[in-house]
């Protein structure tokens, strides 16, 4: 009778834990007995989502590029490779995008500001033409659409023929300079306070 009982106990004890372990794989299957995935960071939506943004000038052209101090970084200033000859040259969005929005700031002269979807937008300051002339606010552009050119204008161009350019982020209505974020071209990184690279080619091909 003992060993009957002791038979019957273990059979018990063995079925129940089948049916523990079944139960867990049925739950495992249907995706309920998981764990929840960690939520991700804001900072990591922010990068996926950033677009492959390329040079705003014509294909396998040459540039050089400065950040400036920490009162200009992020933002790039842009010059022809050994600073000659930048006056008129084209600029392009380097992505698809809408226009924002075109006008004349004293400072920064004929802007020009493109949205790109997901919150990502591009600046262009002292623009030699009329911010208007090439674009408008609302038209659609793609990557060399040619929306001015390099100019001089503003009090703050000083006069010097060069492109001012910024990606910005906001996820409600236009960025401003407070929005400006680290350049990125082709995938890679432009930006820290008092860089210069003397020859970058654009690959807007």
């Amino acid at each position: 009778m003992k060993t009957a009982v002791t038979v019957r106990g273990r059979r018990t004890a063995v079925a129940l834990a089948a049916g523990a372990l079944a139960l867990s794989f049925g739950l495992e299957s249907a995706g309920t007995a998981t764990a929840a995935p960690a939520p991700a960071k804001a900072s990591d939506l922010v990068a996926a989502a950033k677009p492959k943004f390329q040079m705003p000038f014509a294909c396998n052209t040459h540039w050089r590029l400065d950040t400036y101090g920490s009162g200009h970084n992020p933002a790039l200033d842009i010059v022809v490779k050994n600073n000659s000859g930048s006056s008129g040259k084209a600029v392009y969005p380097g992505f698809k995008g809408k226009v924002a929005r075109t006008f004349w700031d004293r400072g920064a002269g004929n802007v020009i500001i493109v949205h790109h979807g997901s919150g990502w937008y591009t600046a262009y300051y002292h623009l030699k033409d009329k911010h208007s002339r090439y674009v408008q606010k609302g038209d659609r552009v793609n990557a060399k659409t040619r929306i001015g050119r390099v100019g001089a204008t503003g009090s703050n161009s000083g006069n010097w023929a060069h492109l001012h350019y910024e990606q910005r982020y906001k996820t409600g209505g236009i960025p401003t300079e407070a929005n400006r974020k680290a350049v990125h071209f082709n995938g890679k990184s432009y930006t820290g306070k008092n860089k210069t690279w003397k020859d970058v080619v654009s690959k807007n091909c």
